[in-house]
């Protein structure tokens, strides 16, 4: 399997996705939906509505990869579907998520004027 940093890019689908769907059924949904190609140097990741599974698809030379995590007593921070289907994380984004941080929120951006 490769690591999250060897992709080119990475791209998590914004909202529940049913856990049903394998391989070919999430590459529909990368190709009609996010309107990206499924071929493409890039990790999918999808999580399902109870927020305990997600499930990261990509393309290695010959076929489809599918990897699952599946959480026992907790549950991954994730986001609310609205406006785009998708957004783009860093390879550091993907670890920090998977080990359960939440980093859609982020401190805000201050601005400052002067020190005194």
């Amino acid at each position: 399997m490769k690591r999250a940093r060897d992709f080119r890019r990475i791209l998590i689908f914004k909202g529940p996705m049913d856990m049903r769907k394998q391989s070919n059924g999430l590459a529909e949904v990368v190709e009609d939906i996010m309107k990206e190609n499924p071929f493409e140097d890039c990790l999918f990741l999808f999580c399902n509505r109870k927020r305990d599974i997600i499930k990261g698809l990509y393309f290695d030379k010959a076929g489809f990869c599918l990897w699952t995590k599946k959480l026992d007593q907790s549950k991954f921070p994730w986001l609310k579907d609205g406006g785009k289907h998708e957004i783009e994380l860093s390879y550091r984004d993907v670890d920090l998520l998977l080990d359960g941080v939440n980093i859609f929120t982020r401190h805000k951006k201050l601005k400052f004027q002067s020190i005194s």
